[in-house]
């Protein structure tokens, strides 16, 4: 079910991003058209993390008199976010003919107070794509895939058919992904046994990487079928499970019995002078390992990495910038999170930035604006897009990074999000700690520049206190590869706090 492995890229890491702003303390599924049906399955899924409870699947499959099969997923995540529940669902759809061949597929994503639908209708030369959401619809016309590719699930059909123990790559398409094929590598383990509702069901077990996600361990039975899944997620989240389940079992274990803050939140320790990392002028970091390799740092914008053996030195210097590649065409697109060309969007940018003489002076205003327009902030918001934002005013640091983002598309200049930790403090000196964040990067006089539209709109836009690990253009294939990149280091390092020059 490689499909799966996608969906729970595109849930978890909206919901795993915390916003700056306050101290530490001390939807039902797409509903599917009409179907001639004389063969039916449905299958639930309990889900957890770490062994705690996190969410539950549905999956059902379809097939007409007429041979079109109909696959249909629905995939609940609930966890806690320093204690304020956050809920993630994402529901897709594939239908394919007779032949096998895919022609049609749709996911709503339902990770704010509107679903965001993407459908994709495959003519014989092109594929139709419509993008929704809150009532306003933009469909643009693409070209087919260059075959072969396959769906998900004709491609564990083919791999099953293969008698060869050796890995087997296949190109798929799935719904989270788009209509870009994905390289998906297969690889047999052997036979493997899993209790489903009391019952002892031999299944084959299978190896499943596919690029910038988690390799994912899946059986399943004579059909294809998922009986089971598990995927490492972090040293600080544990493995996530989904396993096939009774409907009783797969309804209560939806509830969020895994904290995510907690779960990525890093206390450092100090072997310099620094008090608070969030009022340094410049700050340096040692970054260790708490066992496996060493998670890769950005070097980009305000911050430097330097690799010193077994550990890595990052100097955060607010203010300071990194080069930028001459082609921003990706930084300067709509996409369905930051979606710019949306009307109320440009309204926001145009009157936030009119009398502004420079481009630094445009991203800031644009930042303070952000800061002030979402004037509801808090974490029950999972990943909301630019225009549901700028409409509804409410969210944490995904939905001012993304519309800060978006913002500043709209006025020409080009924008990425950074996924990272940021000091909170919880009191005053060295008590706080770092925890999950996301803010922006803008390009000023063809320099990538850091901006935090949660730090007030009275003071500094940005401090040393922010610790990057990668950064995304919002485009959909970026979330695989900054959520994975987000989720390897959770629970995987230490921070040590070596020095740093304080501001006046």
């Amino acid at each position: 079910m490689i499909l799966l492995v996608s969906i729970v890229l595109v849930s978890i890491p909206g919901a795993v991003l915390a916003v700056a702003g306050p101290p530490l303390p001390e939807t039902p599924p797409a509903a599917a058209a009409p179907v001639d049906v004389d063969d039916a399955g449905t299958r639930w899924f309990v889900c957890t993390i770490g062994g705690r409870p996190c969410g539950r699947m549905l999956e059902s499959t379809s097939t007409s008199a007429s041979g079109v099969r109909t696959v249909e997923t629905d995939l609940l995540l609930r966890f806690l976010r320093q204690g304020v529940e956050t809920e993630s669902r994402v529901t897709s759809r594939m239908r394919t003919d007779a032949d096998g061949a895919l022609v049609f597929m749709e996911i709503v994503q339902h990770l704010g107070e509107r679903p965001l639908v993407a459908r994709w209708r495959f003519r014989e030369n092109a594929v139709e794509e419509t993008r929704s959401q809150g009532g306003r619809s933009e469909t643009t016309t693409h070209p087919r895939p260059v075959s072969p590719w396959f769906a998900p699930d004709a491609a564990m059909a083919r791999v099953m058919a293969d008698p060869g123990d050796g890995p087997t790559t296949l190109r798929v398409v799935d719904p989270a992904n788009g209509i870009v094929p994905v390289a998906v590598t297969y690889r047999r383990l052997g036979v493997s046994t899993v209790e489903v509702e009391g019952r002892r069901i031999e299944g084959v077990r299978w190896e499943i990487r596919q690029p910038d996600a988690p390799v994912v361990v899946e059986v399943v039975d004579a059909a294809g079928a998922t009986l089971s899944s598990r995927t490492l997620l972090g040293a600080g989240l544990g493995e996530l499970e989904i396993v096939r389940s009774t409907r009783g079992q797969a309804m209560a274990g939806a509830r969020a019995g895994v904290d995510l803050l907690d779960a990525g939140q890093v206390r450092p320790a100090f072997e310099g002078d620094v008090l608070r990392p969030d009022r340094a002028r410049t700050l340096t970091l040692r970054i260790t390992p708490r066992g496996g390799s060493l998670p890769a740092f950005v070097d980009a914008g305000a911050q430097r990495v330097r690799r010193e053996g077994d550990t890595l030195l990052v100097t955060v210097t607010p203010g300071e910038t990194s080069a930028c590649p001459e082609t921003l065409d990706g930084h300067l697109a709509a996409t369905p999170i930051a979606d710019h060309e949306d009307p109320a969007v440009r309204r926001f940018a145009d009157r936030a930035s009119r009398g502004a003489a420079s481009t630094g002076e445009t991203a800031e205003r644009l930042r303070r604006a952000v800061h002030r327009h979402v004037d509801r902030k808090g974490l029950a918001t999972a990943f909301a897009s630019a225009s549901e934002t700028v409409r509804d005013r409410r969210g944490d640091c995904t939905e001012h990074a993304v519309l800060l983002a978006a913002a500043l598309r709209s006025k020409g200049i080009g924008s990425r999000v950074v996924n990272g930790l940021v000091w909170i403090p919880a009191g005053g000196g060295r008590d706080g700690a770092y925890l999950w964040h996301m803010w922006t990067q803008a390009v000023i006089d063809g320099r990538w520049t850091d901006l935090d539209a949660t730090l007030p709109p009275d003071g500094p836009g940005f401090h040393a206190g922010h610790l990057a690990i990668n950064t995304g253009d919002l485009s959909p294939a970026s979330f695989n590869a900054t959520g994975t990149g987000m989720l390897g280091v959770f629970g995987a390092i230490d921070i040590t706090i070596l020095d740093g020059a304080t501001r006046p």
